[in-house]
């Protein structure tokens, strides 16, 4: 069958407008993605002041890392030249301590420490009870219970529990209360070494001088920490656990620091009167006079 021309011509005319029209509309835009949400501001960036627990939860399923780090050499002994001379105590030895913890809910994490003071290894459950919220409850709450014992936990065990109460002032500060209860505190290896006072050589001790709360074996203390933000990612923090009862050797525990908060990692530059980094290290207290610098590295992830 033969085709006109005048058809063909048509047909093409018409493809012809049909194109120039569609050309000639507009591109359709496309829509842009929507930016993520800004991360929440928060005072509390770790799971610790510095020994003093905090409330801050992990999400479910994520990790927490840390590791403590004390360098044994009392800065307050030597000149400053001396000091210099070790590096301002880097060239002494440490008391190193590595932490694991795992969320098993947002609320709810199961962790382990240890140090190698003592081959003391701490084992420990976090209850996140409530949250502090603008609308609601004035202030956090978090429970822990644990057992620590040293010899990797084959002696002197000791079952402790704590509840850290905090609350966040905006985003620039932190407060935070521990009251902290250890059972077996003065172990029984140190209850032994100190049956009748006497400390080798036939030398008693002089009952003036016994130690505070020697008779009890358990321990009760309150941690009192804070951290205040000084820049957006700069902080300072200060932490003492006096104790109210029980076994009470030496001076409290105390340490004040500086940190520093980067992608996922919090590095804090430390120095206190103890190598503590359990609680029951922490029920035993620190020097009266000696100060030791050291610092805490860790990462969520």
């Amino acid at each position: 069958m033969s085709v006109r021309p005048v058809s063909v011509l048509l047909v093409a005319a018409a493809c012809f407008i049909f194109c120039t029209r569609a050309a000639a509309q507009p591109p359709v835009p496309v829509p842009e993605p929507a930016p993520p949400p800004a991360p929440v501001q928060t005072i509390e960036i770790d799971q610790a002041v510095v020994n003093v627990p905090t409330t801050m939860p992990l999400k479910r399923h994520k990790s927490y890392f840390r590791i403590t780090h004390r360098f044994t050499r009392d800065l307050r002994r030597g000149s400053i030249g001396q000091l210099a001379e070790d590096g301002f105590s880097l060239d002494n030895g440490a008391i190193i301590g590595l932490e694991y913890r795992f969320a098993i809910a947002s609320n709810l994490q199961a962790g382990i420490h240890r140090s190698i003071l003592g081959k003391t290894i701490h084992t420990f459950g976090k209850w996140d009870v409530r949250r502090q919220a603008p609308d609601g409850l004035p202030f956090g709450l978090s429970v822990t219970a644990g057992v620590e014992g040293q010899n990797n936990l084959h002696l002197d065990p000791q079952p402790g529990i704590s509840a850290t109460i905090s609350r966040m002032h905006g985003t620039w500060l932190a407060v935070y209360a521990a009251p902290t209860y250890v059972h077996d505190a003065h172990t029984p290896t140190l209850r032994l070494a100190h049956e009748g006072h006497d400390h080798g050589g036939g030398v008693v001790e002089d009952p003036g001088e016994a130690i505070p709360g020697e008779e009890h074996n358990d321990t009760a203390f309150i941690g009192l920490g804070m951290r205040a933000k000084i820049r957006e990612t700069v902080s300072v923090v200060a932490e003492v656990s006096p104790r109210f009862f029980g076994y009470r050797p030496d001076r409290a525990a105390w340490n004040v620091g500086i940190e520093k908060l980067t992608r996922g990692h919090v590095l804090q530059l430390n120095f206190g009167n103890n190598f503590d980094s359990t609680p029951g290290m922490v029920a035993r207290g620190g020097s009266p006079h000696d100060v030791y610098m050291g610092f805490n590295l860790s990462r969520k992830f």
